[in-house]
C-alpha cells in the first residue's frame, strides 16, 4: 500500500495540495475520508479568496450602468422636427477666398472686386488709407482728391495683395476727383453702369479692396438723396452727389459704389461731420479724362441753388414780368452766404434781367469763380416752405425786389 503522500503533484491546479492518489483496487475508508476532506478545504481556500473580488466587480458594474443612465442625453428629435429647426435657423453661407462678404454684397461685388485698388498714403495725409477705382486696363486709377492732400508717396494694393507704386497725374478738389497711374500687368478692365438710373431708396454696395476696419470689404448702403451738395472737411463744396446712408469711415474714400448688377455707378467721397456721398460715375469719368488730357478741369461759376420755372400765378401775385424760382438753397453755398432762401425769385444778375433759367445760365457763363456780382430777387410776404421744412423770412411787402451781393463759386464744367 502506498503512502498517502504518493498523491501530491507539484504542478497541479492546487499546487502543494494533497490530490487523489493513483487508482487502486481498494482504499481504506479512512483514506477516502481524508482525501475528500483535503479537497474540500482546498476548494474553500481558493474560492474564498475570489468572492470579494467578484462582489466588488458586480457593484462597480452596477454603478457604471446607473451613472450612464443618469447622464444620458435627451433622445434625438424626430426627423421632421430636426428639418424644421434647420429651416428656421440656417447656417450662414461661407464664402471662400481672400475677401469675406455678406451674401447680398458678395453677389453684387463679384463683377468688379478685382477692379478696386487699396491705397497706402505716405507723408502727412489726413488718413493713411484710401481706395481707388480702375478707369481702364491701362493703369489709370481714379480716387478722392481730398484723401490725397498731404500724401507724398502712394502705394497701390491690387487684388491678391500685389503692391505697386502709384504716381499722381492730376487732382481737382472742386470736383473731388484725382487720377493716379500704375504700371502692372494683367489689370482687369472695370464695368461701369449708368448713374442716371439710380433713384432715392436704391440699395447699393460700397466696395473696398484693402485696409478698411470692418468685417467685410463690401457693405450695403442706401441712397438717401440725389443732386446733393456736400461741404468737405477742407471747405470745398461738391455738387450733384448721391447722399449715402452709411458712415463709411475715412478709409472708404475713393471706393466704388455698385448697383445691384455689380456695375460701378459712383465713387465714394467723405463729407463733413461723418456724412458720406457718392460722385456719379459719369461725372467722375468725364473729369478724369480732362485731368488725363490737360492736367486740369474747367470750372464754371455757380450759385448753389435748385431752380424751377415761375408760374404765371406767382408772377401775378408778386407783380413780376419774369424771374426764376428758387426751390432750394444748399447750405454753405454762395447763394446761402448771400442770404437767398427757398421761395425767392431771381429777377436780375448784374446788369442783366433774368426772365428764365436760360438767362441766368448765360450770365453765369460770363463769370469766373470768385467774381462778386449784384443779385436782385423777389421775396414773398407769405413764407414758402423749402424741401427740408425750413421757413424763410418773408419780405416786408409782396413782390418787393431786394438786392444782395453774391460771390459765385466753382463747379466742374
Amino acid at each position: 500500500m502506498g503512502a498517502v503522500g504518493e498523491g501530491i503533484y507539484e504542478d497541479g491546479p492546487f499546487e502543494g495540495e494533497l490530490l487523489p492518489a493513483q487508482d487502486r483496487l481498494w482504499r481504506h475508508p479512512a483514506e477516502r475520508g481524508a482525501e475528500q476532506a483535503a479537497a474540500n478545504m482546498a476548494a474553500r481556500r481558493v474560492y474564498g479568496r475570489r468572492w470579494p473580488s467578484m462582489l466588488m466587480s458586480f457593484i462597480a458594474g452596477c454603478s457604471v450602468v446607473g451613472l450612464a443612465w443618469l447622464m444620458q442625453e435627451e433622445p434625438p428629435a424626430p426627423i421632421n422636427q430636426a428639418i424644421t429647426q434647420v429651416l428656421e435657423t440656417p447656417e450662414p453661407i461661407q464664402v471662400s477666398g481672400p475677401i469675406s462678404f455678406s451674401t447680398y454684397a458678395n453677389e453684387v461685388a463679384q463683377l468688379n472686386r478685382e477692379s478696386i485698388v487699396g491705397l497706402h498714403l505716405g507723408g502727412q495725409p489726413r488718413n493713411d488709407m484710401a481706395q481707388a477705382i480702375m478707369l481702364a486696363d491701362d493703369g489709370h486709377l481714379v480716387t478722392s482728391a481730398h484723401s490725397l492732400i498731404g500724401a507724398e508717396d502712394i502705394t497701390a494694393v491690387l487684388a491678391g495683395n500685389r503692391q505697386v507704386p502709384a504716381q499722381l497725374i492730376a487732382s481737382d478738389t472742386v470736383s473731388g476727383v484725382a487720377v493716379l497711374k500704375i504700371n502692372a500687368p494683367d489689370l482687369p478692365p472695370p464695368t461701369f453702369g449708368s448713374d442716371s438710373q439710380v433713384v432715392v431708396s436704391d440699395r447699393l454696395v460700397a466696395l473696398a479692396q484693402h485696409g478698411v476696419d470692418t468685417d467685410s470689404l463690401a457693405r450695403p448702403v442706401d441712397v438717401l438723396g440725389k443732386d446733393q451738395v456736400a461741404p468737405l472737411p477742407n471747405g470745398d463744396l461738391l455738387s450733384g452727389l448721391f447722399r449715402l446712408s452709411d458712415d463709411l469711415d475715412d478709409e472708404w474714400a475713393g471706393s466704388a459704389i455698385l448697383e445691384d448688377n455689380g456695375s460701378i455707378v459712383a465713387m465714394a467721397v467723405e463729407g463733413r461731420n461723418g456724412n458720406h456721398f457718392g460722385v456719379p460715375i459719369n461725372t467722375v469719368r468725364r473729369i478724369a479724362q480732362q485731368l488725363i488730357d490737360t492736367g486740369s478741369v474747367e470750372h464754371k461759376a455757380w450759385l448753389g441753388v435748385q431752380l424751377s420755372a415761375t408760374s404765371s400765378q406767382i408772377r401775378e401775385e408778386r407783380g413780376l414780368l419774369g424771374g426764376v424760382l428758387v426751390v432750394r438753397v444748399w447750405d454753405e453755398t454762395p447763394a446761402a452766404q448771400a442770404g437767398l432762401v427757398a421761395g425767392d425769385i431771381i429777377v436780375g444778375l448784374g446788369a442783366a434781367n433774368v426772365a428764365d433759367s436760360q438767362d441766368l445760365s448765360e450770365v453765369l457763363r460770363t463769370l469766373q469763380p470768385g467774381d462778386a456780382i449784384e443779385l436782385r430777387f423777389s421775396r414773398a410776404s407769405t413764407p414758402v416752405l423749402g424741401p427740408d421744412g425750413t421757413t424763410p423770412e418773408p419780405g416786408d411787402l409782396p413782390g418787393e425786389v431786394m438786392t444782395t451781393t453774391v460771390i459765385v463759386g466753382a463747379k466742374p464744367a
